[in-house]
């Protein structure tokens, strides 16, 4: 058994017992292909998976499987990682090699995120958007990454919108929100590619939904430029706003 399906057992494990209990703990031992592995090789890759976040809780225990460990994940995982290609790639992430400046971009900006203040109507989903951006990035699912960044870029615009008291529909998209902002005046900072951004992003986004279209396939250099400048609107607009 490789590194990686070890890695991927232990949370696939973990999320089925936290899914039955939240609070429970799981044992690692108490699966047979885990146990026969050793609990030095289990010991590796948890400490693996703490060391990215992936693991919230190791103990000893000494139970009906004998001496061994007993962990949970991260509670938000539960949700999150809702089917077995998630799980994978989530993990894959942690095994292909060295992260790409980009998705680096992406995890430091999704830990500022999260304990930045956010508007709680758009806390949850700005996180899960970025933290999906990231693993589409890594797959290099580029469509779907600039439906996503597009996503963030409108959260960003409507918090613009909200911190300044400026009304504006929810149902209302990038280029809309954009031309509101720009109508108002706002003494507030945003890259002067926005517009451009949008439309790259526009592009893709109503052509991938409408079948009779030729979906223009972003290049990976594309969809890093995008989610370069909003990973900056990020970061004026939620992380750092008086800058």
């Amino acid at each position: 058994m490789t590194e990686k399906e070890i890695a991927t057992l232990l949370l696939q494990n973990a999320l089925a017992t936290q899914r039955a209990d939240a609070e429970d703990y799981t044992e690692a031992n108490s699966d047979p292909s885990l146990k026969a592995l050793g609990n030095a090789t289990i010991a590796n890759s948890l400490e693996k998976l703490g060391g990215h976040g992936i693991v919230a809780d190791v103990q000893p225990t000494f139970g009906e499987h004998g001496m061994g460990f007993v962990y949970r994940v991260s509670p938000k995982l539960v949700d999150e990682l809702s089917s077995e290609e998630l799980v994978a790639s989530l993990v894959n992430g942690l095994f292909d090699g060295p992260r790409s400046e980009t998705s680096s971009t992406l995890a430091a900006l999704l830990e500022n995120c999260g304990r930045a203040t956010i508007n709680q109507v758009y806390h949850d989903d700005l996180l899960a958007s970025i933290k999906e951006l990231r693993i589409c990035f890594a797959q290099e699912c580029y469509i779907a990454c600039l439906a996503l960044a597009g996503k963030i870029l409108e959260i960003c615009l409507k918090q613009v919108l909200i911190d300044n008291k400026i009304e504006f529909d929810d149902k209302w998209m990038i280029g809309r929100l954009l031309a509101q902002f720009k109508e108002a005046n706002v003494e507030r900072y945003l890259d002067q590619s926005l517009p451009d951004i949008a439309n790259i992003i526009n592009k893709s986004r109503i052509s991938a939904v409408h079948s009779k279209e030729k979906i223009p396939v972003p290049s990976r250099d594309q969809a890093a430029m995008v989610i370069h400048a909003v990973v900056d609107t990020v970061n004026r607009v939620i992380v750092s706003p008086g800058r």
